[in-house]
């Protein structure tokens, strides 16, 4: 099933606050394992989705960087989506770089964190 977006701030500081979280050289993943009855505005969030966020730094890229970084962000989870199961909320954050990493660089990251945390199961989808 595709995944949903995270929209509000207080699901983003959920992640933050009460998951567990990976880091690399240019990203850092925070996971948040839904526990099935979790609420929003009074309506129980299915637990067989998972809902991503993606956010970039604003000190040192400007607003055409940031949408970039999220862009190759989102096309590498696109790729790997599939593989994570679902019941989690996850947020990737692009740390504190001059400049936009390269897409090859975004997602081996992206794949070393998910394995890290153990989310990652182990089919392997060629891209190309």
């Amino acid at each position: 099933m595709k995944s949903q977006p995270l929209k509000f701030n207080y699901e983003f500081s959920r992640v933050y606050k009460r998951g567990s979280f990976a880091t690399g050289k240019h990203l850092s993943l925070h996971v948040f394992k839904r526990y099935k009855g979790l609420k929003h505005n009074e309506t129980v969030i299915p637990f067989d989705i998972k809902r991503v966020g993606f956010c970039a730094n604003k000190k040192q890229l400007g607003a055409v960087g940031r949408n970039r970084a999220r862009r190759l962000m989102r096309e590498a989870y696109r790729l790997i989506e599939d593989r994570i199961p679902d019941g989690n909320d996850l947020v990737f954050t692009l740390r504190s770089s001059a400049s936009v990493p390269e897409y090859s660089v975004i997602k081996k990251e992206m794949e070393a964190d998910l394995t890290r945390l153990g989310l990652l199961s182990g089919k392997e989808i060629q891209d190309g």
